[in-house]
């Protein structure tokens, strides 16, 4: 007759198997939360690209539509933050999960601010009524959207595969953008007695707001080096201002 007690392992499998259903559950949260930050960032890229169509070729009716859209990129931000909060203080999460989680608030505002950047654009294409009439200035406004537009598409793509390579790249290729803006700064001056005060004021917010776009690319970049690694690149980061 066997005697051997077997109710501790019977025990110990439930035990294991409950603990094994909380971590799954948990790392569901996680990936939800990752991809949504990336199908926020996808939908801010989008809306930025068409920002630079509207203010490229002059497309006043497209500004309420990027306008519109940006109340999605806000509804995202307001569950995902719900959710990133709730998840920190039911699970305890400790090492790489509580650095996700603690850099996923902060990227969750680049995001969101950008989005509203965005609409500024917007709004300053509907205050222009198109471009000023200079070739040279069409042509950096062009390049210096693209590459704003290119670079924050690249830091969702790091973000999307936690690639701190790339990420840790964002912050060199951003200086295309500031070279861009700096010439689209240098033309603006070269034009503005033909351009006028106001039209000028509006163009130097818009060169501004670009160049902001790019340096909330590279904070979603820094913020994925952390996660992976648990060091910002550098001994500072442009993820601690705020200047929009």
């Amino acid at each position: 007759m066997d005697t051997r007690d077997t109710g501790s392992i019977g025990t110990g499998n439930v035990v294991h198997r409950h603990h094994d259903e909380t971590r799954h559950h948990f790392s569901e949260i996680l990936d939800e939360i990752r991809n949504g930050m990336v199908e926020m960032g996808s939908l801010v890229v989008e809306n930025a690209r068409r920002a630079s169509v509207a203010l490229v070729e002059n497309r006043l009716e497209m500004v309420q539509g990027i306008i519109d859209g940006d109340k999605e990129v806000n509804q995202r931000y307001a569950e995902l933050e719900r959710l990133t909060f709730e998840t920190l203080a039911r699970q305890q999460p400790v090492a790489k999960d509580l650095r996700f989680l603690v850099s996923s608030t902060r990227i969750l505002y680049e995001l969101e601010r950008t989005g509203d950047l965005v609409v500024n654009i917007a709004y300053i294409v509907n205050d222009l009524h198109g471009l000023p009439a200079s070739a040279q200035l069409r042509s950096l406004v062009e390049r210096m959207a693209a590459a704003s537009c290119d670079l924050f598409a690249t830091a969702i793509t790091a973000l999307g595969d936690l690639d701190e390579v790339v990420g840790r790249r964002l912050d060199a290729d951003d200086d295309v953008v500031d070279e861009l803006v700096e010439a689209f700064y240098e033309q603006i001056g070269k034009e503005r007695e033909v351009i006028g005060l106001e039209a000028g004021i509006a163009l130097n917010r818009l060169g501004r707001f670009w160049e902001r776009i790019g340096d909330h690319a590279v904070n979603i970049g820094e913020n994925t080096v952390y996660i992976v690694t648990a060091e910002f690149p550098g001994d500072t980061h442009l993820a601690l201002r705020d200047e929009d």
